[in-house]
């Protein structure tokens, strides 16, 4: 089970630094008639996407992303959809990973727990399939998924994980680019990791966006409709030294719909296991 957690860990560490270079792809108006956004300073474009996305809304998501380093290649993607309410936020999802086995790890995001289904070489019970991890839980699977619920819950649902600060981003080109029949305007971006490493806490984000920033250098497209809605986003960082890459694709969609997230019943709970 120490596998799965850091599996998830690591996933989540990644999808939460490149959200900012990422790809989201949504709907922000059903309408194409409507006009895309004017272009706006970096310090505004910020703030709009923010506030959107940490408002009361649901949509749905998906997040790919592709290592190519030496000779390993790996895939992870994760589906699902959020929403946030007046108690907070609640996601359901599933992860998948290519490395080059395939191995599949849902969970069910709370306000105050994360539900998680083990991949099925962990062999729990066909009718106990889910093991639950709590915000301020003091066993040993708990403090496992701390860091996993935390940047769930902070930084993985937001393309600005990283914020666009004008100390660390700049905007590099700007032209009207339609996301399929809706309307956008389009973002070039470039980010100084380095810089950006700085700001953050201590934890696993700050040591990915310190250890990428030693790799090479990061280049981000973003596409916002009407009303601060990210439709798109894309991230490349490139690593010279070995010819690698590391791409991340993220869309949205159904923004404002309804959002169902199934909590599991404890009568589907295994204990947490024992050792983490």
């Amino acid at each position: 089970m120490r596998r799965v957690a850091g599996l998830a860990v690591a996933a989540v560490a990644v999808t939460a630094l490149t959200a900012c270079t990422t790809s989201v792809s949504g709907i922000g108006s059903s309408e194409p008639a409507v006009a895309p956004p004017a272009q706006t300073e970096l310090p505004n474009l910020s703030s709009g996407l923010n506030a959107k996305l940490a408002g009361k809304t649901s949509a749905k998501f998906t997040v790919d992303t592709t290592t190519e380093l030496l000779a390993a290649h790996s895939v992870t993607s994760v589906t699902g959809a959020f929403r946030r309410d007046d108690q907070g936020l609640w996601m359901t999802a599933t992860m998948t990973v290519k490395s080059p086995d395939t191995t599949t790890l849902s969970f069910v995001l709370t306000p105050t727990a994360v539900y998680v289904r083990p991949p099925a070489d962990q062999k729990l019970p066909a009718d106990k399939p889910w093991v639950r991890a709590t915000a301020d839980g003091t066993d040993d699977f708990s403090k496992e998924f701390a860091p996993l619920f935390a940047s769930l819950k902070q930084t993985t649902l937001s393309p600005l994980a990283v914020p666009l600060d004008p100390a660390t981003t700049t905007i590099t080109g700007s032209d009207l680019q339609p996301v399929g029949l809706v309307p956008a305007r389009h973002y070039a971006l470039k980010t100084d990791l380095t810089a950006v490493s700085k700001t953050l806490p201590d934890g696993p984000l700050k040591d990915t966006v310190q250890l990428e920033a030693k790799l090479g250098g990061m280049l981000e497209e973003l596409w916002v409709g009407n009303g601060n809605v990210p439709l798109r986003s894309e991230s490349k960082l490139d690593i010279p030294a070995t010819k690698g890459t590391l791409t991340v694709s993220r869309t949205y969609s159904g923004w404002g719909q309804p959002v169902d997230v199934p909590v599991p019943p404890d009568s589907q709970l295994s204990p947490p296991p024992s050792g983490g």
